[in-house]
């Protein structure tokens, strides 16, 4: 299933990236020239920084670089995967020159629920902003992350959210396709009381 890019995010990454390389290489070649070597130093140990701090989260400088170019030339997708007789899990990723690059991998019978709902932009701005997301909650599986969270909503789950913010007519579009998407994946998903809300059937013995 494809799954859309934001065309806004695209070029502000695109500028971002621009600005990062041009600078940097006017750093370094001030540095050569002895030219302004303060603040060249500053901006290339601020860069170094950000870089490496990012690559530690991506699991490593190449890791890094490929994403970067996925979130700016790549085709983002999700596909569902049999991983033995009665286990499925479904891969969020994108294809870049041919190849498919794994970025998110969750099982289907970890999946707790489906929703999407506005973010943080509404939040402050008191009034619809057009920035509904949808978000996949599912079990993390780990007993340590959970009790460092014991404050939190829901400490054994994580979200992940799916697709870019859009307005709410083609968020919810996208949503219901989604949900589809998980349901012939496997999931026994069941909608809530809302209609943006799609949870995991519990049977009544549990």
């Amino acid at each position: 299933m494809h799954i859309p890019k934001s065309p806004l995010e695209v070029i502000i990454l695109f500028v971002i990236t621009v600005i990062v390389v041009l600078f940097t290489s006017l750093a370094v070649i001030n540095i050569f020239n002895c030219v302004g070597i303060i603040a060249s130093l500053i901006w290339i140990a601020l860069i170094t920084t950000i870089i490496w701090s990012e690559s530690k989260s991506a699991g490593g400088l190449r890791k890094f670089l490929t994403n970067c170019l996925g979130k700016l030339f790549g085709r983002n997708f999700v596909e569902a995967t049999l991983l033995d007789t009665s286990t499925k899990e479904i891969r969020f990723g994108f294809e870049l020159l041919g190849q498919r690059f794994i970025q998110q991998s969750i099982a289907v019978d970890k999946i707790e629920s489906i929703y999407w709902s506005t973010g943080q932009a509404t939040d402050m701005a008191g009034h619809d902003m057009n920035d509904w997301h949808v978000g996949l909650w599912f079990n993390h599986g780990d007993p340590a992350k959970s009790e460092k969270r014991q404050k939190w909503r829901k400490p054994d789950q994580e979200i992940y959210i799916v697709g870019p913010s859009r307005r709410k007519k083609t968020t919810e579009k996208f949503g219901l396709a989604f949900v589809d998407f998980v349901r012939a994946s496997g999931a026994q998903l069941v909608q809530g009381e809302k209609g943006n809300y799609f949870e995991r059937f519990k049977s009544a013995s549990k």
